[in-house]
């Protein structure tokens, strides 16, 4: 006889809400109507079901709030928030994750959203985004549980001099920052910021300079995740940027001056990841190939699996940037490419890559397309015979040259059928970054 869902244990019965109520909701003030949600759904249903939703507080602890100010003032008095306080106040102690966006806010605006939904909740997760506000939307006091901290800042509707001062925030490992540098005349405050505690930083929307980040940098010895925006346009660094623990690094650059002084200053022994891209895909890096190998020799590299370079000015060297980096699994190289005399035998023996899984070479001529497919087949002998080495399983060409496309496509096909491996040839030159991420993301790689 099968069981009633009211039968079930409590626990199973709680999953079964969390399940249903997995996403976050989204509140908009003042309120053009009351949408119904799924928990109220739920506790609507009967009295049991009703005393399980209200007393199991993580169904309420995950909720995004839109506040138009101007909205608010020429439809009257200011909003209590009291909706989305009496929500939030059913997630008890439960870890909260709360997103704030305020548009065109006054000050006590501001200052009503932050005594009503910041100041008394166990917020883990916090995300506060003020475009055209007179005041920025800031951390309260009650930041003592904050693990994650997304700041965002767009056309504030009047200038400030002084970067505002956060709280202290002794359990913040996360820091997203979204915000114009050049707002603030005085930013002596972004550096009480507890850069050394983070563990992920992301600097997202506006390019920061090379020398801020540099100050900053000094401080994250903690970090092991960072993606960051940065303008070129400052000489060479004094100082080694060292960070020990990091692990995964994206470097989106503008393309100003050379990014040759930020490359050589990073001595990262920890890496597994390294992306290092142009802002705008269809333009070339300053770069040269050579500060790249500088940095690998500096750090050891001895853990690095993926690397990702975009186009460069000069060439890249296969061999010499293959070769110091002896632990890749996969590698994007976008631009120009060298290849040695000999590149393609070390590859196919595994002189250099012994690692390797995953290709993707940018700019290939039509010979040196013919000598890439019979690496995969050479390698794929020797990977039968040294344990260390590793057969190649995505392989990608892209030819640049007028040649016989028909024939070098049909011959990876063939590299396919023989070895078990992904093997492809592509047309033309590179015209955006999906070119590289939609094969890739394929077999579970994000870029």
């Amino acid at each position: 006889m099968p069981m009633r869902f009211d039968d079930l244990p409590l626990e199973i019965i709680r999953y079964v809400f969390s399940l249903l109520c997995c996403r976050s909701v989204e509140f908009r003030e003042p309120p053009r109507e009351r949408s119904g949600t799924t928990q109220v759904t739920l506790s609507l249903v009967c009295s049991r079901w009703r005393e399980i939703a209200l007393n199991t507080r993580t169904l309420w602890g995950d909720v995004t709030v839109y506040y138009d100010g101007d909205r608010e003032r020429a439809q009257g008095p200011p909003t209590s928030f009291q909706f989305v306080h009496n929500w939030l106040h059913r997630a008890g102690t439960t870890p909260i994750s709360l997103h704030l966006y305020a548009i065109e806010a006054s000050e006590s605006q501001i200052a009503a959203i932050s005594q009503t939904l910041l100041s008394s909740f166990h917020i883990t997760n916090l995300g506060l985004e003020s475009t055209e506000c007179h005041h920025l939307l800031l951390p309260t006091n009650n930041s003592h549980h904050l693990e994650s901290l997304h700041f965002s800042s767009f056309e504030p509707a009047r200038a400030t001099d002084t970067f505002p001062r956060f709280p202290e925030m002794p359990s913040l490992k996360r820091l997203h920052l979204c915000l114009h540098p050049d707002d603030f005349v005085d930013l002596t405050n972004i550096y009480l910021i507890p850069w050394h505690q983070l563990r992920v930083l992301t600097l997202s929307h506006i390019h920061w300079s090379s020398q801020i980040l540099f100050n900053v940098l000094q401080r994250c010895k903690s970090l092991v995740e960072c993606t960051l925006l940065v303008k070129l346009k400052y000489g060479q660094h004094e100082h080694d940027i060292l960070l020990p623990n990091l692990e995964s690094l994206v470097l989106n650059m503008k393309e100003e001056d050379s990014a040759d002084p930020i490359i050589r200053s990073l001595m990262l022994p920890n890496l597994r990841s390294l992306y290092i891209r142009s802002w705008l895909w269809w333009t070339k890096l300053v770069l040269s190939p050579e500060a790249i190998v500088i940095m690998a020799q500096r750090s050891g590299f001895k853990r690095l699996t993926d690397f990702s370079l975009s186009q460069t000015e000069q060439p890249v060297d296969v061999r010499s940037l293959l070769a110091s980096m002896p632990t890749l699994e996969s590698v994007q190289l976008i631009g120009s490419l060298m290849f040695q005399p000999g590149t393609f035998d070390d590859l196919s023996s595994g002189m250099i890559g012994p690692q390797l899984e995953d290709i993707y070479f940018g700019v290939m001529g039509d010979e040196e397309i013919k000598l890439l497919l019979e690496t995969v087949g050479r390698r794929h002998e020797k990977a039968k015979t040294v344990s260390d080495i590793r057969p190649f399983a995505f392989v990608t060409g892209r030819c640049t040259t007028k040649g016989d496309f028909e024939s070098l496509n049909q011959r990876a096909k063939q590299c396919c059928e023989a070895f078990n491996a992904r093997v492809s040839v592509v047309r033309g030159p590179f015209s955006s970054w999906h070119d590289v991420t939609f094969d890739w993301r394929q077999h579970g790689i994000n870029l």
